[in-house]
């Protein structure tokens, strides 16, 4: 006898797919899996994971002892499920002649370096396999100030700076259109590169990103940033950097950046480097001191502080916040027993005199427990990640594969983070 679940009609095969979706894209191949016709109804994901963004793996982030590309791995990588604790290990041979620029919504951007003067983007959907492609990033240099007189090395050191700091947001447009566009906010420069698929250059933003406090976040295809409140120090503003609109005077295809605008205050110690914008949950939260001393730390959710209610939370349930330059949330469950529900891990507060450091000062990383009074501090690990001069010893603790994570630099090399990592960008 067929089985009763064979025969349910195709919309309401469609209609569970979408709701188990929502929690997990590899959760939605294995319902595809159950049989033929669950398959035949429920929509296939390849050729649309970068195009519908109910199907980016946002939740999932990659990183091992190992860098992406590395012979050992035989072209794959390992990727970790930061809500559910699920390892899956992928085949992904782009990154034999590519790096990690960067990642958002579980997204990959990559750029290719075959040569040095390749410096080729795509952006990759790491479990369907999609590829989209984007202009090379050297197309940004005949938009630079004294470019005529760069010489070749001058113009591989500046797209160097361009890579030391980069946060990127994608947004998708209608699906009968298919154009994704990618924001770059280059934060060592201060400025913001977009384009769209079929753009032949990337485009350089008029204007300069103020003074940042800390990392630019991707958010619903918009980039957001923290500044200081003019001279106050004891007051941030919260930027948005919306997604580029057609430019109607260009027609449609052209793109064009509006100013960053300015969408709420926060009265939060302006402490750069101490300062961070970070995804919990379907909700953007502000992180920070509420003054200069650096006793403990209150956490603000942006909607809140952009409808005018500026009233700090003490409870992010079973999350955990870890910040970095690349900040993010874990979940506490059985698939990640570790991870501290309603804590922040960071390296925001500066021990003195510390005697792993030979007695000088250094950032220590602590885990702040978030409490309805004064939250308390403790260690976040043995020894301190700061204080390592070399890859600490395994086995490893998920916080040092999420740290390396948070850091750009590991993260595309593939170390463990530590002190004493280097960039050496091959472009």
């Amino acid at each position: 006898a067929t089985a009763p679940w064979a025969s349910l009609p195709e919309d309401l095969v469609q209609l569970i797919g979408w709701r188990v979706l929502s929690g997990d894209l590899l959760d939605y191949v294995r319902f595809r899996a159950v049989c033929a016709h669950w398959s035949r109804s429920a929509t296939h994901p390849g050729g649309r994971g970068l195009l519908d963004p109910r199907f980016h793996p946002r939740r999932w982030m990659g990183g091992h002892g190992l860098y992406p590309g590395h012979p050992a791995l035989g072209g794959h990588a390992r990727f970790l499920n930061l809500s559910t604790g699920a390892l899956t290990r992928l085949h992904l041979p782009l990154f034999h002649d590519h790096v990690l620029l960067g990642c958002t919504d579980g997204l990959l951007l990559l750029l290719r370096h075959r040569d040095p003067g390749d410096t080729a983007v795509r952006l990759l959907h790491p479990f369907t396999g999609d590829i989209a492609e984007l202009p090379p990033l050297s197309s940004l240099l005949p938009q630079m100030e004294h470019y005529g007189n760069m010489t070749e090395d001058r113009k591989r050191h500046t797209l160097r700076g361009f890579l030391s700091g980069v946060s990127a947001a994608v947004t998708v447009g209608p699906a009968t259109a298919g154009a994704i566009t990618v924001m770059l906010a280059l934060e060592i420069k201060q400025l913001v590169a977009h384009a769209t698929t079929g753009d032949q250059r990337w485009t350089l933003s008029a204007g300069r990103l103020p003074c940042l406090l800390g990392p630019t976040v991707s958010f619903h295809g918009n980039l957001y940033a923290v500044t200081p409140k003019s001279a106050q120090r004891n007051s941030v503003c919260i930027w948005q950097i919306d997604a580029p609109q057609p430019d109607a005077a260009e027609g449609r295809r052209r793109r064009s950046l509006l100013p960053s605008r300015i969408i709420a205050h926060c009265p939060l110690a302006a402490t750069e480097g101490a300062v961070n914008l970070v995804e919990c949950g379907s909700e953007l939260m502000l992180v920070g001191f509420s003054d200069a001393k650096p006793t403990g730390l209150v956490v603000y959710r942006v909607a809140d502080l952009i409808s005018g209610r500026v009233v700090s939370i003490t409870d992010i349930g079973e999350h955990a916040l870890f910040l970095g330059q690349r900040p993010l949330y874990a979940s506490q469950n059985k698939g990640l027993p570790s991870v501290v529900a309603n804590s922040i891990t960071c390296r925001y507060r500066v021990t003195k005199n510390n005697p792993l450091r030979g007695g000088r000062a250094s950032r220590s990383t602590e885990q702040y427990h978030i409490g309805t009074g004064c939250g308390t501090w403790s260690p976040a690990i043995d020894g301190d990640i700061s204080c390592w001069d070399r890859p600490p010893a395994s086995p490893y603790m998920l916080i040092h594969h999420i740290f390396t994570c948070c850091v750009t630099l590991s993260r595309s090399k593939g170390l463990i983070f530590h002190n004493k990592i280097k960039p050496d960008w091959p472009v």
